[in-house]
């Protein structure tokens, strides 16, 4: 019986150690080899992206300067061209393997004018994201953006607002979005990227103004990206252990006057209050749709 026992022990043992070795994932060369092509990959994308902004300003807006006498028209073709630049920029990153992405209800950027689209601010990319998908867009850009030699002339040539802080930023939002061709005007509430770990950060009332004075549709976008990468706090080359996915999730819009009653905004005392209110209501809506889409 002893001897019975012993046999089968040894049994074991051989079959143990003949049984095929598997790393975990991070340790197969395979996966580091992977690792570093997409730290390369990565790199040559915002490298392609700077090049494009360079092009854009050089070659296109001098081009279309030729062809096109009305400063609208022309802004109007700047954003078409930055549009299929960036959907552009999206496609080549998921075909490196850098990204994966899911915009559900597609269909309801793809046919937006004249709407704020306001959306939450996780990544780098969200702008892009966000214009990649619109027919057109307006954008507000910091004041990095309007001076940086790689992408000055593609923002001024767009007519895109530089965010100068103050109420004539609110006045040339609003402007934007009471024109005839008006495209949508993206922002973004928290004004910067949301800290690492973080729901959101604090809503400024930026956006809430603009949606009061201009009297437009609101349209919220909640965008995710998992695992975090491109956060504020994280170099573009820190990226994860595998490809991250942006998940966008675009919802119906909606009118001021369905969230609350709005009489007399144009008084000052009852502008700022009604201010307030959207803007406390766009962030607990935010906070809560958030959660529900984290818990997926």
């Amino acid at each position: 019986m002893e001897k019975m026992l012993m046999h089968t022990r040894l049994q074991k043992k051989i079959a143990q150690l003949l049984k095929p070795h598997n790393r975990p994932a991070a340790q197969q060369p395979s996966s580091t080899l992977n690792y570093y092509w997409r730290v390369f990959a990565t790199g040559l994308s915002f490298a392609t992206f700077g090049a494009g902004g360079v092009a854009i300003a050089l070659v296109i807006s001098p081009t279309v300067k030729l062809f096109e006498r009305d400063p609208e028209q022309r802004h109007v073709l700047a954003q078409k061209t930055i549009k299929y630049s960036f959907r552009g920029f999206v496609e080549m990153m998921r075909a490196l393997g850098i990204m994966t992405y899911d915009v559900q209800d597609v269909e309801k950027l793809e046919n937006s004018y004249g709407e704020l689209i306001v959306a939450n601010h996780p990544t780098l990319i969200d702008v892009v994201m966000l214009i990649a998908f619109l027919p057109q867009a307006n954008c507000v850009v910091k004041q990095s953006l309007w001076t940086n030699p790689f992408t000055r002339g593609a923002v001024r040539s767009a007519g895109y607002i530089l965010n100068r802080g103050s109420e004539q930023f609110i006045e040339d939002c609003v402007d934007k979005l009471s024109t005839d061709q008006a495209g949508s005007l993206v922002i973004f509430p928290e004004g910067t990227r949301t800290e690492k770990d973080e729901l959101l950060n604090k809503f400024q009332r930026g956006a809430a103004n603009i949606a009061v004075r201009a009297d437009v549709p609101l349209r919220p976008v909640l965008i995710r990206c998992t695992p975090s990468t491109l956060t504020k706090s994280e170099k573009w080359y820190r990226i994860p252990k595998q490809p991250f996915h942006m998940e966008l999730k675009v919802l119906d819009s909606v009118q001021i006057s369905d969230i609350m009653p709005v009489t007399e905004v144009h008084k000052t005392e009852n502008s700022t209050r009604t201010v307030r209110q959207l803007n406390t209501w766009l962030f607990a809506f935010f906070k809560n749709e958030i959660e529900l889409l984290s818990k997926k």
